[in-house]
């Protein structure tokens, strides 16, 4: 091989390096922008987007309403949380939720760290989990009692990872 060779050689791997990082590491939206097109998914009942917007591993958090011990009101219930490590599971999952599930409002809103305690029954002893992403707030509509979905997007690659809902 002569340096010319070389040279050029160089030259189309270090254009291509440059060509093919920049594809793979430019975000389309913003975490917020990310969350409100998860939320529409849901209403559109379409999991293949919800699929598209999630990151992995993928917590869902589920929390029912129970009827207060002394008979007056609704408290939080047991909470269900589930992990998914891969995106068929995930899919399954997220197709059958889609059925279930609806939110009222499809502009969340941002809940900051400082705010958290707000959610201490939401977020219980997973409050760490979520501080290292950006909350959001969607309201799914009343009745007996408020019914919410909290969105955990990551910050990096605006993917959401965790999902509460009651």
């Amino acid at each position: 091989m002569n340096i010319k060779s070389v040279i050029n050689k160089a030259t189309v791997c270090l254009f291509l390096t440059m060509f093919l990082s920049a594809c793979v590491t430019t975000p389309k939206f913003t975490t917020n922008e990310t969350a409100n097109q998860f939320a529409k998914a849901i209403n559109k009942n379409d999991a293949q987007i919800l699929i598209t917007l999630s990151g992995f591993p993928f917590y869902i958090h589920n929390q029912e309403w129970e009827a207060a011990n002394d008979g007056y009101g609704f408290v939080l219930g047991k909470r269900d949380r589930r992990v998914f490590e891969k995106n068929e599971k995930l899919l399954a999952y997220l197709r059958k939720l889609v059925e279930e599930l609806e939110v009222d409002s499809v502009d969340g809103e941002y809940i900051p760290v400082a705010e958290y305690s707000r959610f201490y029954n939401e977020f219980g002893p997973y409050a760490m989990e979520w501080e290292s992403q950006d909350a959001y707030l969607f309201l799914r509509g009343m009745g007996d009692v408020e019914h919410i979905m909290i969105l955990g997007v990551n910050k990096k690659t605006k993917k959401i990872e965790q999902i509460y809902f009651n």
